[in-house]
């Protein structure tokens, strides 16, 4: 009865997963492996390239800003045309005498010049320049921050796929053996040797497994579809472990180690330093609303003028050079005030600093704690499922004999199979967390990716 029923759970589920590779991929194809599936959400997930086009923009910061010290040069022109007509004092031809006559005159007027300018003191350009390196260096560790999260979904959403598979192996298992159990009931029943409750405790179980199964179908499609979100491909299945994952603490096993080097690495961390020492320097540049700004200014400008009155006529060519000193003297108040919104901005920065390093403390030590706790719980789980395999199969024999119930094999069989889906979640879970130590202390790569996906079959 044990070993008939052993080979029946093996036959289910090389059923489900033979199933489930041939429709991914036909009888010449395998289910994509982790690596595949991170090289296809680099190219198709929405978030990186939302993060990749913020980094193109905030670069921009850096030649704009170096851009207010480096000299302009504009060209300018102008056409003109005027008329005047009226009377002046003047001498009158046909009365020889001197008086009022008409006067007429058309005048065209052409213009253009080149004008340089270059800055020689202005404060806040310099300022202005410091803080877009601040910001640049913002932005590149929040693009860091957001590939090593990248890792992270997309192995999240790789196990929650595996894992959600497995789940339903596991309950197709344990409804088909409700079944069993079931339609052995109903057979000791007919033949006296069982009561009516015991069928009735054999269907309740059975339609408890069958709503475990239709659950357990939701939530892989759903996690079918999580996958699609981040790579834009659907898939039926991916590849699973090549054998029993074997947990092992991080080295070194010291929480506080990890904890350090996550206050010197980690991205949001870093990020949130970059913004106050942007804000920094915008409490500089409010500052220097107050200062004098001396510019250079060199220009060449050349006009052509022609018209009836050949006295107006002119071709020139007029050079200047100088200085330009402005001083603000009274903005109505307004410097002082960007003064004061620095600073508040200034102390307002400084405040998400100490914000993120309290995150990023709980998040190391949290991810750390996952880790230890996923070790001790895999093999805890591991003697759990294999106690559960044994108490199934004494339960089987004591109910043959007559010294056990069917609602106690249904018991078993109940903690058998939750005794599993536990296994399987805390092993990804486990897996995650190793991940996820490695994102807070921000040394998480694709090498660590392709690290993990060798413990996956090809």
């Amino acid at each position: 009865m044990i070993i008939k029923h052993s080979a029946k759970l093996l036959v289910v589920a090389t059923s489900l997963f033979a199933v489930s590779l041939g429709s991914i991929a036909g009888p010449a194809q395998r289910p994509p492996d982790l690596l595949t599936v991170y090289e296809l959400a680099m190219e198709n997930d929405p978030r990186i390239h939302q993060a990749r086009a913020r980094l193109d923009r905030l670069n921009e910061a850096r030649p704009q800003a170096r851009a207010r010290l480096l000299p302009t040069v504009s060209l300018s022109g102008q056409m003109d045309e005027s008329w005047v007509d009226g009377e002046q004092i003047g001498f009158d031809p046909a009365t020889q005498e001197v008086g009022l006559v008409d006067f007429e005159s058309n005048t065209e007027t052409t213009s253009y010049g080149l004008e340089v300018r270059q800055t020689l003191f202005r404060w806040d350009a310099w300022v202005g320049l410091s803080e877009a390196e601040a910001r640049v260096a913002e932005a590149e560790a929040q693009y860091d921050g957001a590939l090593q999260d990248l890792l992270i979904r997309v192995a999240q959403a790789y196990f929650d796929l595996l894992l959600a598979a497995e789940n339903l192996e596991t309950r197709v298992i344990t409804r088909e053996a409700f079944e069993v159990e079931l339609e052995r009931a109903e057979f000791s029943r007919e033949v006296g040797v069982a009561s009516r409750t015991d069928v009735e405790e054999a269907r309740a179980a059975h339609d408890r497994a069958l709503a475990d199964e239709i659950g357990a179908e939701r939530q892989l499609e759903l996690a079918r579809e999580r996958l699609y979100e981040i790579t834009g491909r659907h898939f039926p299945m991916v590849s699973r472990p090549r054998g029993e994952i074997e947990p092992a603490m991080p080295e070194p096993a010291d929480i506080d180690f990890w904890v350090e080097r996550a206050f010197e690495h980690n991205p949001e961390l870093n990020a949130a330093r970059f913004v106050a020492e942007a804000s920094g320097d915008r409490v500089r540049q409010a500052r220097a609303g107050r200062y004098p700004t001396v510019d250079l200014v060199a220009s060449r400008r050349w006009v052509d003028r022609s018209g009836d009155n050949p006295f107006q006529n002119q071709d020139t060519v007029n050079d200047q050079i100088g200085l330009q000193l402005t001083v603000p003297l009274f903005t109505g108040g307004e410097n002082n005030s960007r003064v004061r919104e620095a600073r508040a901005a200034e102390r307002e920065a400084w405040s998400g600093v100490d914000l993120a390093t309290r995150e990023v403390r709980r998040s190391t030590r949290d991810a750390f704690l996952g880790v230890r706790a996923g070790v001790a719980q895999v093999a805890a789980l591991r003697q759990a499922v294999r106690s559960s395999e044994t108490a199934v199969e004494a339960t089987e024999v004591g109910v043959e004999v007559g010294t056990r119930s069917t609602v106690d094999l249904l018991n078993a069989r109940r903690e058998l199979a939750d005794a599993r889906a536990r296994l399987s979640e805390v092993r990804y879970a486990y897996l995650i967390d190793s991940l996820r130590l490695r994102r807070a202390v921000g040394q998480l790569d694709a090498d660590d990716l392709r690290q993990l996906a060798a413990l996956f079959l090809d």
